[in-house]
């Protein structure tokens, strides 16, 4: 039985030939040199997938490991292609732990209070999740209205505007505080704020714990759970976020109120419909360079 989600026009969750699509033709050089520039990172990557637990599009050969995530470590972008397209998932992270041994730790089941009182564990990127469901909306109401309707996952242009707003603000908010390596990621639906260097990866249960406290204080809309370290898996980016077929892309704080993630090419792939993509929709400045470069080089 499928899961009845409520999404915004042209949101709506990607079936397997349309995954096989996105994933056939996305250079996975991408993710992989994004999470080696982070903290330098060395070695085996260990991810998990969604075979397709909240859409029901799953492989039929896979069909009994619905409910489950799977773990795998990959070193390099070819290893990561191979898993990813015979599973075709429905969503891929990337475990935003960093352990001495990442093979060791591939199949263990410690979450929580367990992985941080672990020796393996050497510490875990600091990173702040803002989604529109965790916002108060007078189209989709609160949390706990979503909870209790047919999704939790249910949000609209109005509840989405406001994360923009709320990520804006925690970024000048985080910089105010002296936090000056952050970067912003779109995750598909909502936006995922990191604090990057070494001082932030160490970072104690407890102090994050405060931080997510001081936050949630002054009014910001996220998920503690995230912030205290608890759930360590993140959305790797580049990827599909299956449940809503929108592409997870680094962006830049000062361009965040600019960009089109409802429309842009950037961020919806080609299986949806060409009438619903604007062709003047903004993308990111990386991606613009970089077309800028490929036309110089010509």
């Amino acid at each position: 039985m499928k899961l009845r989600h409520c999404y915004p026009v042209n949101h709506r969750p990607a079936r397997l030939v349309e995954r096989r699509q996105y994933y056939a033709a996305l250079d996975f050089n991408r993710p992989i040199a994004w999470l080696r520039s982070k903290n330098d990172r060395a070695g085996n990557l260990l991810f998990s997938m969604d075979p397709g637990n909240e859409t029901g599009y799953i492989r039929g050969k896979y069909r009994l490991k619905r409910g489950k995530l799977l773990n795998f470590t990959a070193s390099d972008a070819t290893e990561l292609r191979e898993m990813v397209l015979e599973y075709l998932p429905e969503d891929v992270y990337y475990d935003r732990n960093r352990y001495k041994d990442p093979d060791r730790c591939a199949d263990c089941d410690r979450r929580g209070d367990g992985c941080w009182g672990c020796s393996e564990l050497i510490g875990q990127e600091l990173m702040i999740d803002i989604d529109p469901e965790n916002i108060d909306c007078p189209n989709c109401g609160t949390l706990e209205d979503r909870v209790g309707s047919a999704s939790m996952f249910k949000f609209c242009y109005i509840c989405f505007r406001r994360a923009v707003e709320q990520t804006r603000a925690l970024h000048k908010r985080l910089l105010l505080q002296g936090f000056k390596d952050l970067q912003i990621v779109y995750s598909g639906r909502g936006f995922h704020v990191y604090i990057e260097g070494r001082q932030a990866m160490l970072m104690s249960a407890s102090e994050r714990k405060d931080l997510a406290t001081k936050l949630k204080g002054e009014g910001f809309a996220i998920d503690p759970w995230v912030t205290e370290g608890e759930a360590r898996l993140a959305r790797l980016p580049f990827t599909l976020n299956g449940m809503v077929s929108r592409i997870c892309m680094p962006i830049e704080a000062e361009e965040i109120e600019e960009l089109d993630f409802w429309h842009g090419k950037c961020f919806a792939p080609s299986f949806i419909s060409a009438e619903c993509i604007r062709k003047t929709a903004k993308c990111p400045r990386e991606q613009e360079r970089k077309r800028e470069a490929e036309h110089e080089d010509r």
